[in-house]
């Protein structure tokens, strides 16, 4: 036990001796996540549709279990459907896309559901986000029409229309931030640890008893500086 006191202590000692380090290594980590963060990555936009789809009428005029299991393994096919050439060119001709915004538009429709019932979320992404509101009504409202003529869905209503952003989803600034600092930190101490382990000089006692295993007969003290008064006299 008490060993590892004392090697505890001796770890906080270094930690310490050479604190400064982490400081500087935390700055400079904190600075670049800063940088990355607010003047290298893209600032990413979310906007969201809200649909209401059922499959088949209930006999009892309400929700069943088997419905809801049927309606959860229905959303990968929804899902494929919105990013579906069938959905995506109609949206494209209607908000009149150029050509490459039309090619990279299903990779910013997101499909999901809303804790496991039949309201689906049209999710899409774009560092616009006026194109992403507009991109999330309309392919909703193509979606709510090609899902009844092709997958047999009784019918979809729309809930709540896609609204324009008006914060980024994406990145998470504060995060990356802190994020930077931890990883700042954690790095300071690493190479606090590697300078002393490369650190081969004889610094305190303790160093002499551990390399040459002798008991200390003395030490000769470190007087300070003398003022010039003094020494005059």
């Amino acid at each position: 036990m008490d060993s590892e006191t004392i090697d505890l202590k001796r770890l906080l000692g270094i930690i310490r001796q050479r604190f400064w380090v982490i400081i500087l290594t935390a700055v400079v980590a904190v600075g670049v996540s800063g940088f990355y963060t607010f003047y290298i990555v893209d600032e990413q936009y979310e906007a969201n549709s809200l649909l209401y789809v059922w499959q088949q009428d209930s006999e009892e005029g309400a929700v069943q279990y088997n419905d809801l299991m049927l309606y959860s393994q229905l959303v990968n096919d929804y899902q494929v459907l919105a990013k579906s050439r069938l959905v995506t060119e109609e949206v494209s001709d209607s908000l009149k896309l150029d050509p490459i915004s039309a090619a990279n538009l299903a990779q910013k429709i997101e499909v999901g559901t809303k804790n496991n019932t039949r309201h689906l979320t049209i999710t899409v992404t774009d560092t616009n986000p006026e194109f992403a509101a507009a991109v999330a009504n309309k392919t909703a409202d193509v979606f709510s029409e090609v899902v009844v003529a092709k997958m047999g869905a009784a019918n979809v209503q729309i809930i709540d229309q896609a609204v324009i952003p008006s914060s980024p989803s994406y990145p998470n600034k504060p995060l990356n931030l802190a994020i930077g600092l931890v990883l700042g930190m954690m790095l300071g101490v690493m190479i606090i640890f590697v300078i002393e382990f490369f650190d081969v000089r004889v610094k305190t006692p303790e160093d002499v008893d551990a390399i040459t295993g002798f008991v200390q007969l003395g030490v000769i003290p470190e007087f300070g500086e003398i003022d010039d008064d003094r020494n005059r006299r």
